[in-house]
């Protein structure tokens, strides 16, 4: 995400955590506007949802991916995940998951993620420290999804930074040889075999390519589409 997008958020959340915590009407489907002395502004993000419905309907999905590929039933639940978060959470937390609002987490950098699903789900529902609980507003399918984008918010703004230009119709494959297992991941070394039009092993950091390859893989996990596993988190 450019410089620009990101002043103009942080303008956004200048205007104060009110805005937050004023609990504001949902809007289905939409790209979250904000108005700024009479002028609306719309965020750098809109359409992104799009961009990732486009590389399905375009019939590539994530072809021969060692985790099956995403469906167009799994773009579709994290476009909408996107939009809940967007729409209820980014005015305090950002849109890339940097916080506005002082004190707020830093999801970009994991923070609080870490924490098993029961017990942010329960933060969301009932709230926590300087955050409204959410269950008047959000149903328990919509807390869970929102939960399931957070953690892939870092993923999600990276692969809009390095791989979307080159991917407007095609999404890489994960290599089998890839390990899912978190551990093994985080220790291995590559060869990554990601993305066969550009060498990502020299032109990104180790670890945003395993964050992007956890990003591909959430793509397809149910709790995207509002439905709580055992081992979630």
């Amino acid at each position: 995400m450019g410089e620009q997008a990101r002043s103009e958020m942080r303008a956004v959340g200048a205007l104060g955590p009110d805005l937050c915590h004023g609990v504001r009407p949902r809007e289905a489907k939409t790209c979250a506007m904000a108005s700024v002395s009479g002028q609306g502004f719309a965020l750098s993000r809109a359409g992104r949802g799009m961009a990732l419905v486009f590389v399905w309907l375009c019939g590539i999905g994530l072809a021969g991916a060692g985790d099956g590929g995403a469906s167009e039933t799994d773009f579709a639940a994290l476009n909408d995940a996107r939009d809940i978060y967007q729409t209820n959470c980014a005015m305090c937390h950002g849109y890339d998951g940097i916080p506005i609002l002082p004190g707020a987490p830093n999801f970009a950098n994991g923070e609080r993620l870490d924490r098993p699903d029961t017990e942010l789900i329960v933060s969301i529902r009932d709230g926590r420290e300087t955050m409204p609980p959410w269950r008047a507003v959000l149903s328990e399918q919509e807390q869970i999804a929102v939960l399931a984008y957070t953690r892939l918010i870092a993923g999600d703004d990276l692969f809009l930074e390095h791989c979307e230009s080159c991917h407007d119709s095609s999404v890489p494959a994960i290599a089998n040889v890839i390990p899912k297992a978190s551990e093994k991941l985080s220790n291995y070394g590559g060869p990554w075999q990601l993305c066969s039009s550009l060498d990502a092993e020299q032109t990104m950091p180790r670890e945003d390519i395993i964050t992007v390859i956890g990003y591909l893989r959430g793509i397809q996990k149910v709790e995207l589409k509002g439905i709580p596993t055992e081992a979630g988190g």
